[in-house]
């Protein structure tokens, strides 16, 4: 498998596409605190679990209680929504993004974003800082969020490309590991720290500075 098979290009949105710099610390405390209010803490619950799935983990326990569970999966819910929102106002795309995906489009590439953020925040961002892509996948969308491969599977079959045919481009291990998970590239990008060494490790066919360095070699390699 290599880049001149590929018709599609799916990118991650925080720390990839959106300087977002959401505070995940944050998000943690308000969560872990949220749980431990509803007195549905357990010891190790938060441990090599992303914030998502402890949520998923304290709303287990209350499966025997339909209408408290909702409650507190809604109250979870607006939490996340809060944290993410109070950053998303002054986030800004990382310098050569609109370019970047503007020349994908020019050369025919499908073009999708999947993110475990939510819909409202991405929206709102792409109002400021329009960013061309057919189909946008965020956890309001899909119940399996990457990295389950399941989230960058979908996103294909809205574009009607095979995995083996795409490119998935993030920041993040979860972005690699879904990518792989599914059958297609997975490419990495440092913006946030993660280290070219650390890429290779997860399995990533390669990483670069930035989203504009990938797109440069795709198009011109």
């Amino acid at each position: 498998m290599d880049l001149s098979q590929v018709r599609a290009v799916i990118f991650d949105f925080d720390g990839t596409l959106a300087d977002t710099r959401i505070d995940f610390g944050e998000m943690r405390r308000r969560i872990y605190a949220l749980i431990q209010g509803w007195n549905l803490w357990e010891e190790g619950m938060g441990e090599n679990r992303y914030v998502l799935e402890v949520i998923d983990a304290a709303r287990a326990r209350l499966d025997g209680d339909a209408q408290a569970a909702a409650r507190f999966a809604a109250e979870a819910a607006q939490a996340l929504v809060d944290v993410e929102m109070e950053t998303v106002a002054d986030a800004n795309p990382y310098a050569g993004v609109p370019e970047a995906l503007a020349r994908l489009h020019r050369h025919g590439y499908r073009l999708g974003i999947i993110t475990r953020n939510c819909r409202a925040c991405v929206e709102h961002f792409l109002a400021r800082h329009p960013l061309p892509h057919e189909v946008l996948l965020t956890r309001d969308d899909i119940a399996e969020v990457k990295p389950d491969p399941r989230h960058l599977l979908a996103a294909l079959e809205c574009l009607g490309v095979g995995p083996t045919e795409a490119v998935m481009v993030g920041d993040h291990r979860s972005d690699i590991e879904c990518a792989l998970a599914a059958g297609s590239i997975g490419v990495g990008v440092h913006h946030t720290g993660t280290t070219a060494e650390q890429f290779a490790e997860l399995g990533a066919l390669a990483s670069y500075p930035d989203v504009a360095s990938f797109v440069a070699t795709l198009l011109e390699g």
